[in-house]
């Protein structure tokens, strides 16, 4: 497990959150680098944890028709492994975050509309051991570097 990223790390996870369906050849080409090179750097980076896996990012077209609210949650703190568990089985919450502060977690929530947002954060509300909820909906993002 490598402790400390190289250069050569670091060049191919910036090409990578730039597009990361580039090939290995692509990336090979673009860093001036080996195919064997960038396969085994990508193969100890997968391994150690430091890439988790490779997804796909929603462009506006779609963002646009859809409703986002960040939801902060105060929690029983003796049942906030129930909570998350609860939430991490609702398909509208799309991440849950833990946080410093007076409130425990903050929930990021995306719905197709606000009736639906609003059942959401009915159910949200009603999980055992919620003790508080406040809602941000996101009315435009102005960058998104992930």
């Amino acid at each position: 497990m490598p402790t400390e990223l190289n250069q050569t790390d670091r060049r191919i996870l910036r090409a990578l959150q730039q597009d990361a369906r580039k090939s290995v050849s692509s990336l090979a080409r673009e860093l001036n680098l080996s195919r064997t090179t960038v396969q085994k750097h990508l193969a100890r980076l997968e391994e150690s944890g430091v890439i988790a896996g490779y997804q796909v990012k929603l462009g506006e077209t779609f963002s646009s028709r859809t409703f986002q609210a960040y939801v902060s949650l105060v929690v029983d703190p003796k049942q906030s492994a129930q909570v998350a568990a609860a939430l991490h089985r609702m398909p509208e919450v799309e991440a849950l975050f833990t946080v410093s502060g007076k409130i425990d977690f903050v929930a990021l929530v995306r719905v197709q509309s606000p009736p639906e947002l609003d059942a959401a954060l009915d159910r949200i509300g009603a999980v055992g051991g919620v003790r508080d909820t406040d809602s941000a909906i996101v009315l435009s993002t102005k960058f998104d570097r992930r």
